[in-house]
């Protein structure tokens, strides 16, 4: 098993294209985490926390991670400050998160996962029929398809991502080819 990690892009905003090209690449027992271009792990175990959730939890094959700035409140940390952008603040979130229990919750009958963090295993990505072409709602619709599957989906609760988020207020995104 290898674990490989990509901010994906795509300059035709098809953000499952650039999903699932990636995908491509990979063995049928290689991992791959997915990040946001505007998120950031914010302790230096966070593989080892990814590594060890994965060989702990055989039973899933999908995981996501705590973060802040997202409306899926499933996945926010308790008691964060979301208008704090202060990086040191974050860091040391993200190790007090590391200090917890390590668990997996199960998530897959949650409600829909914001995306800003993905891991998947190469096999379950083919069960999955891989990502939806497009840039939005693709997060969301994998999850459907993990609930459909029966691939279990599982929240790490002793790992914690950054994520800006229009941080800035800025609403250009609205406007923006990009699309952020």
């Amino acid at each position: 098993m290898s674990i490989y990690t990509l901010i994906p892009y795509d300059s035709e905003q098809n953000l499952g294209g650039a999903y699932n090209k990636f995908m491509d690449l990979l063995e049928d027992e290689d991992w791959a985490v997915f990040l946001d271009h505007d998120a950031m792990f914010t302790t230096p175990h966070w593989m080892n926390i990814i590594e060890e959730t994965i060989e702990e939890n055989p039973e899933y094959g999908f995981f996501t991670c705590l973060t802040n700035r997202i409306g899926s409140e499933w996945q926010k940390i308790e008691g964060i400050d979301e208008e704090n952008h202060d990086i040191r603040y974050h860091r040391e979130v993200g190790r007090i998160a590391e200090s917890f229990p390590p668990k997996v919750t199960d998530a897959t009958n949650a409600p829909y996962m914001s995306g800003v963090v993905m891991i998947v295993k190469k096999s379950v990505w083919k069960e999955l029929g891989g990502a939806p072409e497009g840039m939005l709602g693709v997060d969301g619709q994998l999850h459907i398809r993990c609930r459909e599957s029966n691939t279990k989906l599982g929240l790490i609760n002793n790992l914690y991502v950054y994520h800006w988020y229009r941080g800035d207020g800025n609403k250009d995104h609205l406007h923006n080819k990009q699309g952020y």
